[in-house]
């Protein structure tokens, strides 16, 4: 059941954008898309550079083509978050941009319902600016009738406090099992209790979609065990990509997923229907379920050590990519990339935020359908 939240004047509005967004816009450009006036979807993206007219062009030719793709949408309205001061400015900052945006959306099609600045000390519209100066902060104020929203567009990127304890025990299970897994010299020498620990694991990986469901099968945090399996998946490419493709579909897809894998390392070829949603193309996924995902990556990417933490940041990266997050997902991938330059899937993701692609779900709402079909469950599936 919708929402539904009333702003009856430009200042409303403003209160609004923020929880349209799940953030407070810093140094930004916000676009909010309407149908029948209604809000149905916005985005943001970072402020350009006003000296560099080809940026101006650019970013107005990204947002506008993606309000364009916004099932319904007819109308938008613009919003420029700016650190800079409104007082006794020559004109309001950015107005090229404004110019751009509204002028391509002219071309489009889609009705400008309005243009508005926030800045250091006051608010402003481009569209009638306030005869004696800007207006001040006050009246955009968080509404008494909604939650606060807490922080940036950066700040949720932060990844989740893990007890020490906790992040020492993964580190050992995953070394551990390594050395069992390549029957190594130096797993002989493993305790009893390690040896035990190790071969527990194991036994779990041995249906890494059962992992892999359990792990957004509730908002609640993963234990040890789970962290620790999650990590050895997702350092892995192959059970990684298992992974995404369960959690945006579901664990039948996973199943014939990960069935799939095993085929194509024998020379078969990959479906292209399991393969459709890594590109962003299929049904939009479930958004608790692909919320969840994310967070029970996060939470792995934080309790793996820092060399092994390219695989789970890179799923992080894809996963918020795919809930249309694409300021997560630069920020998650240039984490990665940050620890291994060559990482295949965060160069991916930061390649796909750079041209500013987004999946094409983002924009649509159809029901969420599996392509491996229904009736999966993990005692009937035989490996």
């Amino acid at each position: 059941m919708s929402t539904i939240v009333r702003a009856g004047s430009s200042a409303e509005f403003l209160a609004l954008v923020p929880h349209l967004l799940e953030c407070t816009p810093h140094r930004s450009l916000a676009l909010v898309a309407f149908a029948d006036g209604r809000s149905i979807g916005a985005l943001r993206v970072d402020l350009p550079d006003p000296a560099v007219s080809a940026d101006v062009d650019s970013v107005a030719s990204t947002v506008i083509g993606m309000a364009c793709k916004i099932s319904r949408a007819d109308a938008i309205a613009a919003v420029v978050y700016t650190d800079r001061s409104l007082t006794d400015a020559r004109d309001l900052p950015h107005r090229s941009l404004i110019d751009a945006v509204r002028s391509r959306a002219h071309i489009c099609g889609l009705r400008v319902t309005d243009a508005l600045v926030v800045g250091a000390d006051g608010w402003d519209s481009y569209v009638a600016p306030a005869d004696d100066g800007p207006l001040p902060l006050a009246d955009i104020e968080a509404r008494d009738d909604l939650p606060a929203v807490d922080g940036d567009q950066l700040s949720a990127v932060a990844l989740p406090e893990i007890a020490q304890a906790s992040v020492e025990t993964v580190a050992r299970l995953l070394t551990d099992a390594e050395l069992l897994l390549t029957r190594s010299r130096a797993a002989k020498r493993l305790s009893g209790r390690h040896r035990s620990d190790a071969m527990k694991l194991i036994d779990v990986l041995g249906d890494p979609p059962a992992v892999f469901e359990a792990a957004v099968a509730s908002d609640s945090p993963l234990d040890v065990p789970q962290l620790a399996a999650m990590s050895f998946c997702l350092q892995r490419p192959a059970l990684r990509d298992v992974a995404l493709m369960q959690w945006v579909g579901d664990l039948a897809t996973g199943d014939a997923t990960y069935r799939a894998q095993f085929a194509f390392a024998e020379g078969r070829a990959f479906p292209a229907d399991l393969a459709r949603p890594m590109c962003g193309e299929g049904a939009r996924p479930e958004p608790t379920r692909l919320l969840r995902a994310l967070e029970a990556c996060r939470q792995v990417a934080a309790a793996t050590p820092r060399a092994e933490r390219p695989g789970p940041l890179a799923a992080c990266a894809w996963l918020a990519w795919a809930g249309g997050r694409s300021t997560h997902a630069a920020a998650y991938a240039d984490q990665a990339l940050a620890i291994d330059a060559e990482h295949g899937l965060a160069g991916i993701v930061r390649t796909l935020v750079g041209h500013g692609r987004l999946p094409e779900w983002v924009f649509e709402r159809p029901a969420v359908t599996s392509p491996a079909g229904t009736g999966s469950s993990h005692g009937s599936r035989a490996r």
